[in-house]
């Protein structure tokens, strides 16, 4: 096996790890973004509706991305410990039982239909709309669930460019059957929402097929049945991806849980705001790609440095000196791009929209939100360390904090006064959150 991430000095794994990571997301984000520019030319109400689809949507990534957080440690601490083939069993398993468990998610989410929707604030008027974008999506969650769980294996054994060149070719993809599919090509009819979703899902199974021929490639994938496999040992590394994944799913739900929330008290003040809430969701995510890649990739750094680290060989200094530097990294992109979103933040939300009501609300947003960057970041490096070095509940325990104490609290008070009031209550709690921190 590769030891690159136990040798290296921190900060060339950190970059040789965070830098594709960080293309690939912002691809995927720009991607995203085009794809919203797209679905605003067909109007304010289109706009509105993928916004009301977003929480639920996200939230459904969230499970499978917390999934792949705790699959990711154990992986990592296996490879690090040398126990190769216990990896790859793993991780052919895991993708069998959580393609079953998306499948079944997804029906789920399509039979309870617009009573999930309605509990964010939706009008009637609106879930025709909701349900053209978001029912091919429910239908399509096996396939995304097993390319998260796929690249987080990958990422665990520190291999990054090669899935970072699927999820572009996955978003190019995306870019062009957009196009084709909302406003009709040829022999191919304007499907308006529905083209969109199709788009996104056939991108979904052609990144599936790819991820897995890389994990032929790498020997992470079994491809028969060994009658020498450690099958207790194996039920060991289920129970402890479990887990792991366990409070690790609790965390990323919460988030897009607040999100739906949020949603809905925002909705209170018009399908304008919403809009715009739907707009800068997505521009904070691009501004945040730096922040997110290297949460991304600390919990694998970790937990391999970690599983050397149980086996003797290498120091604890180590994993301190990664979540050292990790911090300072969050910090300055924070910064710079708080900057950058203050100074053209107003350009970049007239790009999905002319409304100007619609821009200054999204704009207001970005001024004081943005401010929290480097507090958010910190945040999100210390709980992807904790799950990293095997403990989810104190990752678990900072996310409920910041969730439940002050997000939603500090946004529902500001949501009496007005919109603005709600974005200055969210960009409060990060930093209340990073007082409690530094206490």
């Amino acid at each position: 096996m590769d030891n690159a991430l136990l040798k290296k000095p921190i900060g060339s794994a950190l970059v040789s790890m965070a830098a594709p990571t960080a293309v690939g997301m912002l691809l995927t984000f720009l991607f995203q973004l085009v794809d919203t520019y797209f679905i605003g030319q067909l109007g304010v109400k289109s706009l509105t509706a993928i916004s009301f689809t977003y929480p639920i949507y996200i939230l459904i990534v969230g499970l499978f991305m917390g999934i792949s957080a705790g699959l990711s440690a154990v992986i990592g601490r296996l490879l690090g410990e040398g126990y190769i083939d216990r990896a790859s069993y793993l991780i052919g398993l895991s993708l069998v039982i959580f393609g079953f468990l998306s499948a079944i998610i997804g029906l789920v989410c399509y039979l309870l239909g617009a009573s999930v929707f309605e509990l964010l604030g939706m009008s009637d008027d609106l879930y025709p709309l909701v349900a053209d974008y978001i029912n091919p999506l429910f239908f399509g969650m096996p396939l995304l669930s097993a390319v998260l769980i796929a690249n987080a294996s990958l990422m665990a054994k520190g291999v990054m460019l090669k899935p970072m060149l699927v999820m572009a070719v996955g978003g190019f993809t995306n870019l062009i059957l957009d196009y084709v599919f909302i406003f009709g090509w040829g022999p191919v009819p304007a499907l308006a929402l529905t083209g969109a979703a199709i788009a996104t899902v056939i991108s979904w199974g052609i990144m599936l097929g790819l991820m897995l021929i890389l994990l032929v490639k790498e020997h992470m994938l079994p491809l028969h049945f060994a009658e020498s496999l450690d099958k207790v040992a194996l039920y060991a590394d289920v129970r402890d991806t479990a887990r792991l994944a366990t409070p690790a799913i609790a965390a990323q739900i919460l988030t897009p849980l607040s999100v739906a929330v949020i949603t809905r008290i925002v909705s209170a003040y018009g399908e304008n705001a919403v809009a715009a809430y739907g707009i800068v969701t997505r521009i904070e995510s691009l501004a945040l790609t730096g922040i997110l890649a290297l949460s991304v990739i600390i919990t694998p750094l970790v937990a391999q440095n970690y599983g050397a680290y149980r086996q003797g060989n290498v120091s604890f200094l180590r994993l301190d000196n990664i979540i050292a530097l990790s911090g300072r990294i969050a910090v300055y992109w924070g910064v710079i791009f708080y900057v950058i979103l203050a100074l053209i933040g107003r350009m970049l939300v007239t790009f999905f929209t002319p409304e100007q009501q619609i821009v200054d609300t999204a704009y207001r947003y970005l001024l004081i939100v943005g401010f929290s960057f480097p507090a958010f970041g910190l945040a999100l490096i210390s709980a992807s360390f904790f799950n990293g070095i095997q403990l989810p509940m104190l990752s678990l325990k900072l996310t409920l904090a910041k969730t439940l104490l002050f997000t939603l609290p500090l946004a529902a008070l500001g949501s009496l006064f007005s919109e603005t009031f709600i974005w200055v209550g969210l960009g409060l709690c990060c930093l209340i959150r990073l007082e409690d921190m530094a206490a």
